[in-house]
């Protein structure tokens, strides 16, 4: 499936040093540009988690953010009983150490409001903490992926109606394209006879006069060729591929390229009037591929 390179995801977490939101954010781009906005105490994570987006995203400029959460609840920022064990069976030991009695070592509200207030260190960051991140990390993703397929999905249902509406254009002109010679052996016979010159001998300049004009506005293989780059656009999309941006933007540049040879040929009004209409559809297209992954 298809997938927009405009997304967002988020997930909450809650770790042993405090409850963090993840939040992922991407805009289009050619290629892929990681940005991270982390804690710093995190950083050592960095390259982790630069290689887990990189699995899901190939191309887009993505933002990847992680804050601590001060929470609204009375109890939403207090610390659990293992983490607060921890940093006060360290303070007893320093105090035992230094000939302090360790049961005075630290009071409650002083333990508390270190606890509080501190913020987590690189020595904090062990695989449990690791892990617990990664899982925060694993659920934005999946969140972030599941809206670039639901967005990806809108704009490929954008794109086939108006891959329909081409592929009619492609019909109008073929079948215009085989009466343009005559309507150009009426407009001559009639601009001789305007000019009161005797044409009835000339039949075999005329017929050698349309052999060239329906030579020279032949847009026969334009359209072959068009409507081939319109399959081929159809199957990429029916494979389901989860990135068919550049390939997709690559058959709509040969769109491009079909239909504006076939305008400079054409010599017909309505046939003109199609193509350019064709070529605005190509265009609505090629503005909505910038967004595919």
């Amino acid at each position: 499936m298809a997938r927009s390179m405009t997304a967002y995801g988020r997930a909450h977490i809650k770790t042993s040093v405090g409850a963090f939101q993840i939040e992922i954010h991407s805009v289009n781009r050619k290629s892929l540009d990681i940005h991270s906005n982390i804690p710093k105490e995190f950083l050592i994570l960095d390259m982790d988690f630069r290689k887990r987006l990189t699995q899901e995203v190939k191309r887009g400029n993505v933002t990847l953010r992680i804050t601590k959460e001060s929470g609204h609840g009375p109890f939403s920022d207090i610390p659990s009983p293992e983490a607060m064990k921890e940093v006060h069976e360290e303070w007893m030991k320093r105090a035992s150490v230094l000939g302090y009695d360790p049961k005075e070592a630290i009071p409650f509200t002083s333990l508390m409001q270190l606890m509080v207030s501190s913020t987590p260190s690189v020595q904090k960051v062990d695989e449990s903490l690791k892990e617990k991140l990664m899982e925060g990390l694993d659920e934005a993703c999946k969140a972030f992926t599941s809206m670039k397929e639901t967005e990806g999905k809108a704009l490929v249902e954008d794109i086939l109606p108006r891959l329909d509406e081409i592929a009619k254009g492609i019909s109008f002109v073929q079948e215009r394209g085989k009466e343009a010679p005559e309507r150009y052996r009426k407009k001559l016979e009639k601009r001789l006879e305007e000019l009161n010159l005797n044409h009835e001998g000339d039949e075999d300049r005329i017929a050698r006069e349309m052999v060239l004009f329906a030579d020279r506005i032949d847009v026969t293989e334009e359209m072959i060729r068009l409507n081939s780059h319109i399959e081929q656009f159809r199957e990429i999309l029916a494979q389901g591929k989860k990135r068919v941006g550049r390939e997709l933007d690559f058959l709509t540049q040969e769109m491009n390229r079909e239909v504006n040879t076939s305008s400079a040929k054409s010599q017909d009004l309505e046939m003109t009037q199609k193509i350019l209409f064709m070529k605005s559809e190509i265009d609505k297209i090629r503005e909505q591929l910038q967004n595919i992954e």
